[in-house]
């Protein structure tokens, strides 16, 4: 029976020093692109009120499918990524982010939401008249 070679385990005085040695290791990167997509996709299904079963319907999958997505025990393709996005009625986006800087996402309508006119009601509002003695003054209609 092979037998495994001992390996010293690396202690650290903090988890600042912990997540810096972790962070020079790809595998680090790897797992936190999966984590931030998961992240993401299950964000994307509260707000939609979608089940993993309905996501699963709507990609052809499994639902089994769908909990190895979210457990965190895949490797996420670029298909599947870009499938799932669809899925959810969102387009993927991949950015290259320059080291030492922090990317903000924005998502900006592509057009106005049609909203129904609203005219004025004045009898929303009242009349208030303020008195001040050394000029004179109108009365001035304003909201309730």
């Amino acid at each position: 029976m092979p037998t495994q070679e001992s390996k010293p385990i690396e202690t650290f005085d903090s988890f600042e020093e912990l997540f810096q040695r972790a962070e020079v290791r790809p595998g680090y990167w790897e797992e936190l692109g999966k984590l931030e997509f998961t992240e993401e996709m299950l964000a994307r299904m509260k707000e939609r009120g979608i089940k993993k079963s309905q996501l699963a319907a709507s990609l052809g999958a499994k639902p089994a499918f769908v909990t190895r997505l979210v457990s965190g025990h895949n490797n996420f393709t670029i298909a599947t990524m870009v499938r799932v996005a669809r899925a959810l009625d969102c387009e993927f986006r991949c950015h290259l982010q320059p080291a030492g800087t922090k990317a903000c996402w924005l998502d900006v309508l592509k057009e106005e939401p049609q909203r129904p006119a609203t005219g004025w009601a004045p009898a929303q509002f009242r009349t208030i008249q303020t008195i001040h003695p050394d000029f004179a003054h109108e009365t001035v209609p304003v909201a309730a």
